[in-house]
């Protein structure tokens, strides 16, 4: 029998770690959207291209408007009392009354409930997001919440608050800053918003950095506005949690040739509110969103780039854009 001592295995064993966290907070454009879990329910962590856009709390950014949300199991209480208001027929819908908004995802029909409902107040100041059983994971004693943060809840709340707090408004269009000069290039789906990020982007290292290659915010702060990256890029994958003072805007389209166009009024608005990202449904929020169209329209000169999008250069718009500006 050996005389050695034997190792005493500790009887306190190691704590292990729980996925997922129990608060994040997506900041974009100063808007905060701080989600908390209740008890027993923590939050998967967002897609790597939220990353720069995360805060453990509102306390940890430039927060100017926070929304707090808190995220549970179960249904939205009553909602035999709303009325429909809007229906994108594949994704989600829109329910409200006086005091609050509901959004959901589709009825799913193998469990004839939606995998999420948002209740908020028509402030868009405080909320709840109900989940289904299906929308977590069990962990031991606790629950993990998944794809809360991502589209489309992010972006609708983002969408709504902007424009009742009548501070910002999400474009359609790619945008970052050339020669010092914050500059949007908006357009569809298709138009060329990550191809042209990239070209400018790879033709002028040093004077072109783009911010986004899909969806830009805009948010005015008095008599200037100012454009910021957000965590929804496109092809390019560029989402930078930077921000620039915007100069102009230049509306995509596809052509034989490279050329820019300067626009007037009127035809700016043609292309702008396709591209701009308006409650119709609500017109309340549409007024603001539409002054906030009004005063883009009235203080910015406004372009149409024309382009072929298999060109392989586009740096002789750098040169005709500095020109024009």
């Amino acid at each position: 029998m050996s005389d050695k001592p034997t190792s005493r295995q500790s009887s306190t064993a190691r704590p292990q770690k729980m996925p997922g966290v129990t608060a994040v907070c997506l900041s974009v454009a100063g808007m905060c959207l701080h989600f908390r879990g209740a008890e027993r329910v923590r939050l998967s962590t967002p897609r790597d291209n939220y990353s720069a856009f995360l805060r453990a709390s509102p306390a940890d950014g430039p927060c100017i408007d926070t929304v707090e949300m808190e995220v549970i199991e179960g249904e939205v209480p009553r909602p035999d009392l709303l009325e429909p208001v809007f229906d994108t027929g594949d994704a989600w819908e829109l329910w409200a009354d006086d005091r609050r908004c509901v959004f959901r995802t589709r009825i799913r029909e193998e469990s004839g409930h939606p995998l999420w409902s948002m209740t908020i107040d028509r402030g868009f100041n405080h909320g709840r997001i109900y989940c289904s059983k299906e929308a977590f994971v069990s962990s031991g004693k606790s629950m993990l919440a998944q794809n809360i943060v991502q589209y489309p809840l992010d972006q609708l709340l983002m969408i709504h608050t902007a424009a009742a707090r009548s501070a910002a408004l999400l474009l359609h269009a790619a945008g970052g800053s050339i020669d010092g000069n914050g500059v949007l290039f908006a357009g569809r789906s298709g138009a060329g918003k990550s191809t042209v990020s990239r070209l400018l982007g790879d033709t002028n290292g040093d004077g072109a950095r783009f911010l986004s290659d899909d969806r830009v915010m805009l948010r005015r702060f008095g008599s200037k506005l100012s454009m910021y990256g957000t965590p929804w890029p496109g092809d390019a994958g560029i989402a930078i949690n930077e921000s620039v003072p915007l100069k102009a805007i230049c509306f995509l389209r596809h052509a034989d040739d490279t050329k820019l166009r300067p626009l007037e009024p009127h035809e700016v608005l043609e292309r702008l509110l396709p591209v701009a990202s308006i409650p119709w449904y609500e017109s309340g929020l549409t007024e603001k969103a539409l002054n906030l169209c009004e005063f883009l329209i009235e203080r910015y000169p406004a372009y149409e780039l024309a382009f072929r999008p298999q060109a392989n250069d586009l740096s002789t718009i750098l040169e005709d854009f500095s020109a024009a500006a």
